[in-house]
């Protein structure tokens, strides 16, 4: 009830309480309301961070877009102050009771092979300029290929890379570390880039063995295919340097 005895200072002093118990309880439900995305995306990105998506697909196509909407998950994290880095640990936490049944040495591996590939895609979407179009966010969250904005090959539309191809090791189109966002590929690529897509390649043969996911028999007979093939290349040729000014100069006479 109004107390008309009360001074004015003292209506102030309610007035500024009440402003700031409204300030910590709209913010407090924000606050809310944003842990709450967070968790929901966390939740979402297990579905497509976890072994079973990774490793188990069916389907090269599904392998795909699993991929493509773990970069939106992503990336709507990094809306809500979530950096890469930080929605993958809170995802690798969530799967630590699933991924402590599998076989002691390998797990650290498998789970190494997800994060480092999602980290790698989604530092590709960003140079590609895929994070920068409405479009390509809602064609990400449905699992389907974006359009690249920045570079050679802004305004085509992007593609996802094997980086062994399934013609030498059947199934391999499957594996979520063997997917790469891309720009178109480039007719005229040259030796060095070859030489480097081999070396990938084989490092990636190396970390799938480890980790148990191809037999040895069939790593050793990628492995002879990619030396045969490597020793095949030419090698690769050193820049000339550049010539010193100094080279030029006349020696004094004498």
């Amino acid at each position: 009830m109004f107390n008309a005895n009360l001074p004015a200072s003292e209506y102030i002093k309610q007035g500024v309480l009440l402003v700031v118990v409204i300030a910590v309880a709209l913010f407090g439900i924000k606050s809310c309301r944003k842990y709450q995305k967070q968790r929901q995306l966390v939740i979402e990105l297990s579905n497509h961070a976890s072994e079973s998506a990774a490793y188990e697909q069916f389907y090269a196509e599904s392998a795909q877009q699993n991929l493509l909407k773990a970069m939106s998950e992503i990336h709507q994290a990094s809306l809500l102050g979530l950096t890469p880095n930080e929605v993958l640990d809170k995802v690798m936490q969530k799967e630590k009771g699933f991924f402590a049944d599998e076989e002691s040495g390998s797990v650290p591996i498998r789970e190494k092979l997800i994060r480092d590939t999602l980290l790698s895609n989604y530092d590709h979407c960003h140079k590609l300029g895929i994070f920068d179009d409405d479009i390509n966010l809602d064609s990400l969250a449905a699992g389907e290929l974006p359009t690249i904005t920045k570079g050679p090959s802004a305004n085509e539309t992007a593609v996802i890379r094997n980086i062994i191809d399934a013609s030498i090791l059947p199934g391999v189109e499957k594996l979520l570390p063997n997917l790469v966002i891309s720009p178109p590929r480039d007719e005229k690529a040259t030796d060095t880039d070859t030489h480097f897509a081999k070396a990938r390649a084989k490092q990636l043969l190396q970390s799938l063995a480890e980790a148990s996911l191809i037999e040895h028999k069939d790593y050793k007979k990628v492995m002879e295919h990619f030396e045969a093939r490597q020793n095949k290349l030419p090698p690769i040729q050193p820049e000339a340097a550049p010539s010193s000014s100094l080279s030029k100069e006349r020696s004094p006479s004498p």
